[in-house]
């Protein structure tokens, strides 16, 4: 009979899913309608995912991985690696060294960074019942183009993957990156925030409606993200509710602070195509609305450009078109330090 009765359920819940596809038909709804529409739907995911957020009220760490005892490295995803420790000071001038109290190291600072990395996650392919999504592959792929062509990054494609491919890969980033390293990570797939603690989680396509185990949250993002040693970090997250990773620090812009100086901190940025709300999964040439004007803005760039600019032409693009508010913000819990920014470096053309 019980079996009977969620059968029921995940059905009602596949319904009501269904009947709200994130393509807008006939044009991006009003504010009122979207409001509606992030309501029901929410409504609806909650409904679907009953057994999993039962699971986490009881125990809010049953998604969480274990981070690794000081010198094991993990087989595969069966631990996080321990935060890296602080990259080594690079030689500052002597009003900045003085300014943050900071002992110069003999290098200075680089003008460009040694190596790009880029690691790219995009999930469509979702195990029933979650319902599959569109876009995310076509996202991945033309975003990695667009990093390797112009910005020199060595890019990885992660295509439907599953939490212990995620977090091994996430691994292997940080066991290979390098303190003078640029990183790059985007995650395109399903996305969840729970009511009451405002908890946010990547639903990976092996992730379960009846636990939770398979999901992978926040709090293993930012410690994933404090493993990585490089200076210059950024995520990039296209997921519904994905604002509550850039919720832990509002992001000031470094105003004239020179890239070299910029270089010397560690900087940990979060990029989100949305905050508190879900987030359009189509929107132009297939492709999601953050992705088609994250593309576009990366298309244009030239030279050196900070992370702060791009969202700021995303976060133009997709509101004037989307009721959805693209958001960034810095990982302090990771190891982001005041004044850090993530900056684009553009090849030549």
């Amino acid at each position: 009979m019980m079996r009977f009765a969620l059968l029921l359920i995940l059905f009602a819940a596949q319904s009501v899913l269904a009947q709200f596809p994130p393509m807008f038909i006939g044009g991006p709804p009003g504010f009122a309608q979207f409001q509606a529409m992030t309501l029901q739907r929410h409504q609806a995911r909650t409904l679907l995912y009953r057994e999993a957020l039962e699971e986490l009220r009881k125990n809010p760490q049953a998604a969480d991985v274990p981070v690794c005892a000081p010198g094991v490295k993990p087989k595969a995803s069966e631990c996080l690696l321990p935060p890296a420790p602080p990259p080594e000071p690079m030689q500052a001038t002597p009003e900045v060294a003085m300014k943050e109290a900071v002992p110069p190291a003999p290098s200075s600072a680089p003008v460009v960074p040694a190596r790009r990395l880029a690691l790219l996650i995009g999930n469509n392919d979702y195990t029933a019942p979650i319902p599959p999504l569109e876009t995310p592959l076509a996202d991945v792929t033309r975003i990695g183009q667009v990093l390797e062509r112009r910005f020199g990054y060595r890019v990885e494609l992660l295509k439907n993957a599953g939490k212990q491919v995620i977090v091994s890969a996430l691994n292997h980033l940080a066991a290979e990156a390098k303190p003078e390293d640029a990183v790059l990570i985007l995650y395109a797939g399903h996305g969840y925030e729970m009511d009451d603690t405002k908890m946010g989680y990547w639903i990976p396509v092996d992730a379960s409606v009846k636990t939770a185990k398979g999901w992978i949250s926040n709090d293993d993002v930012a410690r994933l993200l404090a493993a990585i040693p490089a200076r210059q970090i950024i995520l990039v997250s296209d997921s519904c509710f994905s604002g509550t990773l850039a919720r832990e620090k509002k992001f000031v812009a470094p105003g004239t602070t020179k890239p070299e100086e910029i270089l010397r901190r560690r900087s940990v940025l979060v990029l989100t195509s949305g905050d508190e709300e879900p987030v359009s999964d189509e929107g132009k040439e297939g492709h999601s609305i953050f992705a088609w004007n994250l593309v576009r803005t990366l298309e244009a760039a030239g030279g050196l450009t900070p992370g702060f600019e791009v969202w700021r032409e995303v976060h133009h693009g997709v509101t004037k078109e989307y009721p959805q508010k693209p958001q960034y913000g810095a990982v302090v819990s990771a190891g982001h330090v005041e004044g850090g920014e993530y900056l684009f470096h553009a090849e030549m053309r």
